[in-house]
């Protein structure tokens, strides 16, 4: 009997909805007023309202004076009367109820989840080390599109950076990358698909990014309005299953919630999505006749039943359902699931998702950065850092390392080491039910791995991947994927990468018989010494040093496999071998001198180090880059040399992170050939404390940009050397850095041959020091005109006079006497500059200039106008005609009297620009030498008039340019220089004498640039006036101007 209490919370609850649906309003006030509770004036407003809701709510007056046992009363009758309405009220109040419970019900299963789902057991947790999901998680890349073979082959031979900036591109909308919380949204048709396979190769994330999912949407991060509830299915858990079991079964929820769990899943399977982990672990068969799969969650049958009645959606078709798999499985899991079906492939980390992983493993940023960096300098373990586990596996060995106080990458594991781990550990967690040793799979890979590499394939089809390996599906080092082939598919297979296919081919000769091992790498090694056809073969040579390290043969052995050291002998003899051939072969030395130190430091065994490097006493770095990995490398092995007599470290690209890296063994070496770049002020004081004292030195620091007391105090520093060449990038230059600058002059004067100071500076100066008759030091300046004139002053009271004076402008202010700071000198060359040192007359926009640089040779003084000079020659940027303004500008020449040679970037041989160069040449008696070097053509009309010119017997006139070899309609425009009709030609015109020669016909042109840097040559060929002792102006690209020299705003653009 329910209470009157009860039924009068249920009137007044439910008010709206009774006056707005009760018709049968005046029986129900009949009765009441029968029954004595409602009064005779009630009952007639009742009767006179017009309407029904207006009756109920007179009625509802009464109700409301009378309490609860009017209105209890008033239900009853209400029963009686609107039945219907009644059912309705009650079943609202029921659903109301369940709402109530599966909202409580939901409540309490998230924060289940979320206490289960906060933390992750590492691979090498102790009991009670658990660490927290977002402290590891990292999202990762996951795309859509199906590649091609070309792409797949493109991303598995890429390597460190080009690596990265090719998985970039895949994360891109041309390649459908995706986010986790957009795998269930509407496809590109509108579509919305129910079931997601998501696959990747072993140690991507798949588990990882399915725990993630359910700790977010505990959290209402993800699917908050599209999900309810969300089922984790492990198929490593499903493997243990016994008897029959129902979905309700394996999905193993608190009981006390079955029966509303049952509930949901019968009345709102949409908004339930199932993750199913791991299917490539299942150990059962999910192969089912569709007539024996069960139709309802409650449905109790055997476990691989129930499950593939899930993934065939026979159960609950209306649910989502998302399936985690390796590729290698992929096609077991096609063979089941329904579709339609969106597949996407978790590739790993980006680059951005690797530092992202760093940042969050190290409490430190200062450690993740150090990390970070020298991963990144480790082209093998940038690569391989796309995938997580090699990520973790790194983290974990850096990790101890700053635990231990240890020297960052001072301890560094080897490269072989890392691939070494990874395998032990996919071995151990990601393995299951193989059915084979480890030993055998490990067999297998590596004959499939060599066949690879002695045929440079990457991409293996299903019939050579069987030879090798009887189930490839759970080989967990294999990738698996379809190809279209004309109108079928084909199955291919790859490794990760191709570094893993290299190691396995170095493993598996290891894993070989001492004999047949020998004859493996004696085969190996004669490839490798055949030169630069078999180079793809030197990462597995160092590989092989790698797995010989006695630390990685140990760990290997853990993994129970033992390495054969009858190859031992045959790698020593072979490192030697290099090393001594590379003394005498510098083509030897430049490719694979830093091979032989990576692969004495993947040996790490000191002992051999020590009697590989004994022999070294000149080591020659010089023209190969180093990365901080290589520095570290190449320190380990300096530090077992007996002595260095000299060490050249230049064109190695060495920051000043590098050179701390390298300063014992500065410090060590008795000659020392080094440039680097970036050092900062405080830099100076390391350098100047391992130089020591005594040393001969060639010291290139011009990409810098030091202090005036930075440069004093290297200045004062050099003069305890014997430098033979300095370069120095400076800031600013004042009297006392001008005092010091000629003190280590005088202290080194007959071993110093060439000193630059690389400033801010429109203005170049190279001269030549003489004293006494006795030649000194060159100097070369690229300073500002008032710094210039400092120096200059600075020469000429010490005594010192020039010669061989080159001056070139660039950008300069017509306001400024660029000879001012120069005393009285017999031979004198200028060159002016359009706007920076153009390459044959191309401006930085690609416009040319049709007089691009000027270079003069003089004898005696100018009488030069240079305001005029300056002004047009700036007129004249990017205008490719000869107009009157080139004119003016070589008429302005003809009374330069001492002029004798002069070089002129044009960017095409006309009418007009030829008639002035004659002019010039007959206006200036001294002229012995002209040169015009011509960017586009030289056209006939240009060419008739030369010839037809008088031309004086002594000046010499050579023209370099592209003459079109046909009749009629010849080239003339710059699209036109490629084609096979044009040649480049030289032309001497000497006197009466014509002489054209052919320098490369059209038809093995092929190159934009006429002359490929080669100018200077003929030059000297022709004209016997640059044979300079200095390299100066000789195309040396490093001393022009270039954006990492910039004007602070200290110089007057003209």
């Amino acid at each position: 009997m329910e209470s009157s209490d009860h039924n009068a919370e249920l009137v007044d609850e439910h008010r709206s909805q009774i006056i707005q649906r009760v018709t049968m309003v005046m029986p129900i006030a009949d009765k009441l007023l029968a029954e004595g509770m409602i009064h005779k004036e009630v009952y007639s407003n009742i009767s006179a309202a017009r309407t029904d809701q207006d009756k109920m709510r007179e009625l509802f007056k009464a109700l409301h004076s009378g309490g609860n046992k009017v209105k209890s009363a008033f239900l009853s009758m209400l029963r009686e009367n609107e039945p219907n309405l009644l059912q309705d009220l009650e079943f609202h109040i029921k659903q109301g109820d369940q709402r109530e419970n599966k909202s409580t019900i939901s409540l309490k299963y998230k924060e289940l989840i979320r206490g289960e789902y906060a933390t992750v057991q590492e691979y090498n947790s102790l009991p009670g080390e658990d660490v927290k999901l977002d402290d590891r998680y990292t999202e990762p890349l996951i795309i859509q599109k199906h590649r091609q073979q070309r792409e797949r082959e493109e991303e598995i031979r890429s390597r460190g950076q080009d690596f990265h900036q090719v998985m970039g591109q895949r994360d891109s909308e041309a390649y459908k990358s995706t986010k986790v919380e957009r795998l269930f949204d509407p496809d590109e048709h509108g579509d919305i698909q129910r079931t997601v396979i998501l696959q990747g190769h072993s140690g991507t994330g798949k588990s990882f990014t399915t725990q993630k999912i359910m700790s977010d949407w505990a959290f209402g991060r993800i699917y908050k309005d599209r999900f309810d509830f969300v089922f984790h299915l492990r198929c490593k858990e499903l493997n243990q299953a016994t008897g029959r079991k129902s979905l309700m079964d394996l999905l193993n929820y608190n009981q006390s919630s079955s029966s509303m769990i049952n509930q949901v899943l019968r009345q709102s399977p949409e908004r339930v999505l199932f993750l199913v982990d791991g299917f490539d672990e299942l150990k059962f068969s999910l192969d089912v006749p569709k007539d024996s799969l069960p139709r309802e969650p409650w449905t109790q049958c055997s476990p691989e039943v129930t499950l593939s009645g899930l993934i065939r959606k026979q159960i609950l078709h209306e649910s989502f359902l998302l399936v985690t798999t390796r590729s290698t499985a992929l096609d077991k899991l096609k063979e089941v699931v329904k579709p339609p079906v969106r597949y996407a492939e978790i590739v790993g980390f980006s680059e951005e998702g690797m530092k992202d992983y760093f940042v969050k493993f190290f409490k430190q940023k200062q450690h993740s950065q150090q990390a970070y960096d020298s991963v990144r300098e480790n082209e093998t373990l940038f690569t391989a850092c796309i995938i997580p586990v090699i990520c973790w596996i790194i983290c974990t060995v850096y990790r101890e390392q700053f635990d231990e106080g240890k020297e960052m990458i001072q301890s560094l594991e080897t490269t072989a080491s890392i691939f070494v781990y990874f395998v032990g550990t996919l071995l151990r967690h990601h393995c299951q039910d193989l059915g084979q040793s480890a030993l055998t799979i490990l067999q297998g890979l590596g004959k499939l791995a060599e066949k690879g590499m002695e045929e440079q394939q990457v991409l293996f089809d299903h019939d050579s991947v069987s030879q090798t390996e009887s189930d490839p599906s759970k080989v967990p080092f294999l990738c698996k994927f379809l190809q279209k082939k004309g109108v079928s598919q084909t199955t291919m297979y790859s490794f990760m990468h191709l570094s893993f296919q290299e190691f396995f081919t170095a493993l598996s000769y290891v894993l070989l018989g001492d004999e047949e091992a020998q004859e493996k790498v004696r085969e190996l090694l004669s490839k490798v010494r055949h030169g630069q056809a078999n180079h793809h073969l030197l990462p597995i040579v160092q590989f092989l040093f790698g797995i010989l390290n006695k630390e990685v043969a140990k760990r290997l052995k853990e993994e129970h496999i033992s390495c054969s050291q009858g190859i031992w002998n045959q790698l020593k003899h072979f490192i030697l071998e290099v090393i001594e051939k590379g003394k005498e072969d510098q083509i030897v030395r430049r490719t694979m001198q830093l091979f032989t130190f990576h692969c004495l430091y993947e040996l790490h065994a000191d002992d051999f180090a020590k009697e590989a490097m004994k022999t070294y006493t000149d080591i020659n770095m010089s023209g190969s880059p180093l990365k901080k990995t290589d520095c570290w490398v190449l320190m380990y092995c300096l530090q077992h040399c007996k002595s260095i007599e000299c060490l050249e470290l230049s064109g190695c690209n060495l920051t000043a992170e590098n050179m701390k890296i390298l300063l014992p063994a500065l410090q060590k070496c008795k000659a020392l050939v080094l440039q680097v770049d970036g050092l900062a002020d405080d830099d100076i004081d390391d350098l100047l404390t391992a130089l020591g004292e005594g040393k001969s030195l060639e010291l290139d620091l011009r990409k810098n940009n030091f202090s005036d007391e930075k440069v004093q105090d290297l200045l004062v520093s050099l003069a305890k050397h014997k430098p033979r060449k300095v370069q120095i990038g400076v800031k600013s230059i004042t009297s006392n850095t001008s005092d010091k600058f000629m003190f280590l002059i005088s202290k080194v004067h007959g071993v110093l041959d060439l000193i630059k100071l690389h400033g801010c500076g429109n203005v170049a100066l190279s001269v030549q020091l003489q004293k006494d008759g006795v030649r000194a030091p060159q100097i070369f300046l690229w300073l500002k005109v008032p710094e210039m004139k400092i120096i200059c002053d600075s020469i000429r009271t010490s005594g010192y006079s020039l010669t061989g004076v080159k001056l070139r402008v660039w950008r300069a202010s017509d306001e400024d006497n660029q000879r001012a700071f120069l005393y009285p000198t017999d031979n004198f060359r200028l060159t002016l500059h359009i706007d920076g040192p153009l390459r044959s007359g191309v401006g930085r926009q690609g416009l040319q200039s049709a007089l691009g640089n000027i270079e003069l040779s003089l004898n005696g003084d100018d009488v030069f106008d240079w305001r005029r000079i300056l002004q047009l020659h700036q007129t004249l940027k990017y205008k490719p005609e000869w107009d009157e303004h080139a004119d003016e500008l070589i008429s302005l020449l003809h009374s330069q009297t001492s002029l004798v040679g002069i070089d002129l970037l044009v960017s095409s041989l006309t009418e007009r620009c030829a008639a002035s160069v004659v002019s010039l040449s007959q206006a200036c008696s001294n002229l012995k030498d002209i040169i015009l070097q011509v960017n586009g053509f030289l056209l006939e009309e240009g060419i008739q008039c030369l010839h037809e010119s008088k031309r004086r017997p002594d000046c010499q006139l050579l023209l370099l340019g592209r003459r079109c070899r046909k009749l009629a309609d010849q080239c003339s425009e710059e699209k036109d220089k490629r084609l096979s009709c044009n040649d480049n030609v030289l032309l001497a015109l000497h006197g009466e004498s014509f002489i054209e020669i052919v320098l490369r016909h059209g038809k093995e042109s092929g190159i934009d640039d006429t002359w490929n840097g080669n100018e200077s040559k003929i030059d000297y060929m022709w004209i016997g006036n640059k044979n300079d002792s200095d390299d100066t102006w000789n195309g040396n690209k490093s001393d022009m101007p270039s954006d990492d020299v910039k004007c602070k705003g200290c110089c007057v653009v003209g």
